[in-house]
């Protein structure tokens, strides 16, 4: 893996079409303004769409796969009130592999993020996975979750109602809501012949690397470039489990950025 560096701030485009209009990320939590040129400009909320940016930009693309980076102290803004134990302004450490399309490389990030925690000291770590699709068969999906949905919506929050026509998926997401969904339908039970033969490599490769872990069909990340596998790495606290790593594959956002169709994976946490 080698060191990326990315600026501090990149155009507001970049996010948009590679995070997602959609998401809590965009609508609610970038530091975004003008610059002297009339350019918006955005503080970058995340790591890994100013990546795919520079390796588009350097055609890393076109030197042998997969590309593999890290980047480690990147500062990362969000702009709205920080929940309990974020900051505005915080810090992290991520990596991000691109042209690799294999289960195996899902499992050897994961067990990379598995041995940089173990190696600062953290324990009580758990694993938990999930496949949330790609586009083909969770436009199927969201029209069953949609149907479900449909009779519940009035009493749902304001965000969920407005996410059900954009991204449903990212209902399940929701925090006030989440006794009204248990009975939603799940995204593996929908999976195309594809992706759910990916998930069942994913698994064999974690059993075959000594990684214990659990299927969560509630995870779906926050971000709209995630495709197929997402996980969550969680310790347990004296407040109750804590999420210190979440990650996924990503294999539309490059060719969404305006590079060739390349496959990729990555995984975020803070320091």
């Amino acid at each position: 893996y080698r060191e990326i560096r990315t600026p501090m701030f990149e155009h507001t485009e970049l996010f948009q079409r590679g995070v997602g209009d959609s998401t809590d990320v965009v609508q609610k939590e970038m530091y975004t303004f003008n610059d002297k040129g009339n350019r918006s400009i955005t503080l970058k909320p995340e790591g890994t769409a100013g990546a795919a940016r520079a390796m588009i930009e350097a055609h890393l693309y076109a030197e042998p796969l997969p590309q593999k980076m890290y980047y480690v102290s990147c500062p990362v803004f969000r702009y709205e009130k920080p929940q309990s134990g974020r900051l505005r302004e915080h810090h992290q450490l991520g990596v991000e592999v691109f042209g690799a399309k294999d289960a195996s490389v899902d499992a050897e990030i994961i067990r990379l993020a598995m041995d940089v925690l173990e190696g600062v000291g953290v324990t009580g770590l758990s694993l938990n996975i999930n496949s949330i699709g790609c586009p083909t068969c969770r436009k199927a999906y969201n029209d069953a979750l949609k149907a479900f949905l449909a009779p519940i919506l009035p009493e749902l929050c304001e965000t969920c109602r407005g996410r059900y026509d954009r991204n449903p998926m990212r209902i399940l997401d929701c925090k006030e809501d989440g006794e009204k969904l248990t009975d939603a339908p799940s995204m593996l039970e929908n999976l195309c012949d594809e992706c759910a033969g990916h998930f069942e490599k994913l698994k064999q490769y974690l059993e075959a690397a000594g990684i214990s872990y659990e299927i969560d069909s509630r995870i779906v990340r926050g971000l709209d470039y995630y495709t197929k596998t997402v996980f969550e790495i969680i310790t347990e606290t004296e407040n109750g489990p804590l999420t210190v790593c979440g990650g996924g594959r990503y294999d539309g956002l490059v060719e969404e950025l305006g590079g060739p169709a390349t496959p990729g994976i990555g995984f975020g946490m803070g320091v």
